[in-house]
């Protein structure tokens, strides 16, 4: 399946919004464009369906449990933090969305996964 088959079964299951389906396929093609990096079924589903799911909670004003403090010390110990929080940077310009910090703290994880 192709992310943007996933993309549009979420939309489709009344689970995003079209707008939020928009900002992943921009978000798809930045990783490509800008980072080298194609987006896949294998590497990048789970991502992108967190990053949607996030982008609709966001717009609702509803709030997550944060991480647990000592797993988010394991992930900045990855080697690909600081990288992460870069990519996450880009990818709150691209979509013009501040992410709360409880939520950066799991988009982070995915993106060190991804990088």
């Amino acid at each position: 399946m192709e992310l943007s088959h996933r993309l549009e079964l979420l939309l489709n299951g009344g689970q995003i919004s079209l707008e939020t389906n928009q900002f992943m396929l921009k978000i798809i093609e930045m990783f490509q464009v800008k980072l080298g990096i194609k987006l896949t079924e294998e590497n990048g589903a789970m991502f992108i369906t967190h990053l949607a799911i996030t982008c609709e909670r966001m717009k609702k004003n509803e709030k997550i449990e944060p991480m647990h403090e000592s797993a988010y010390e394991e992930i900045k110990g990855n080697s690909n933090y600081i990288w992460s929080e870069a990519v996450l940077e880009d990818i709150e310009k691209e979509i013009d969305i501040h992410f709360l910090e409880c939520e950066k703290t799991y988009i982070i994880l995915h993106l060190c996964s991804i990088l």
